[in-house]
């Protein structure tokens, strides 16, 4: 079975015929796994269902610490009506 590729966006994209849906049992919203080898895609249905992370878990995969600012920033004296 043949198809084209267009862009979605920034991404590039194809449609699976119903056909090779039926055939793999990919529905819509299916979890899959797409891995690139020289020429070829390989997908394949991913049958574990997702893991809900904690909000501690999903922090902890960020480098928190690049965003945090070292140093006190002096932003000036009240202007207008802010509270301090």
């Amino acid at each position: 079975m043949e198809t084209t590729t267009s862009y979605w966006g920034n991404a590039l994209g194809f449609r699976i015929p119903r056909s090779l849906q039926e055939i793999s049992n990919i529905t819509d919203k299916t979890r899959i796994r797409i891995e690139a080898e020289p020429n070829k895609l390989i997908i394949t249905k991913i049958s574990e269902p997702r893991k809900r992370m904690t909000l501690a878990e999903r922090l902890s995969e960020y480098p928190i610490e690049e965003y945090l600012q070292q140093e006190e920033v002096d932003w000036g004296a009240p202007v207008g009506e802010e509270v301090w």
